[in-house]
């Protein structure tokens, strides 16, 4: 069991979110902290220049779906929503939170993976604590 969490979640499947939450719960310690992270790629890396409307509004409108799925699975989490390259961000909160555990989902290589590299990859390789990585399979194949 581990007492700091992070999970990365995409907000993609509601399904995914909800399997990848669980998972990150069933591992975390009776009195552990749960970090729901989530990061919103489209927009540049918002930490020299302010964030216009339009990035207010999607990073609002993730954090506000995000604590609506905890509350909807009765776990109680903190959100980080960050703006920027994925892999970097998550592993960011992992470390400004002394995480024991980042819970992130895997899913089946493509061309774009193969030549960029995945975020998975990438936290992976860079992660300071231990990775959970859960390979979720799409429906048809469970």
């Amino acid at each position: 069991m581990y007492k700091t969490i992070v999970c990365a979640v995409g907000l993609g499947s509601k399904e995914r979110a909800e399997h990848l939450l669980r998972t990150a719960h069933a591992l975390l310690d009776t009195d552990g902290t749960l970090h729901v992270a989530h990061t919103v790629e489209r927009f540049p890396s918002l930490a020299q220049q302010g964030p216009d409307d339009r990035a207010v509004f999607v990073i609002s409108e993730a954090e506000e779906k995000l604590s609506l799925l905890c509350r909807q699975l009765s776990m109680p989490a903190l959100i980080h929503v960050n703006t920027g390259r994925a892999g970097d961000a998550i592993l960011t909160v992992a470390a400004e939170m002394s995480a024991d555990l980042i819970v992130v989902a895997a899913h089946t290589p493509d061309i774009l993976d193969r030549v960029f590299g995945s975020t998975v990859d990438h936290i992976v390789h860079h992660a300071k604590c231990s990775v959970h990585i859960d390979r979720i399979l799409p429906a048809a194949k469970q």
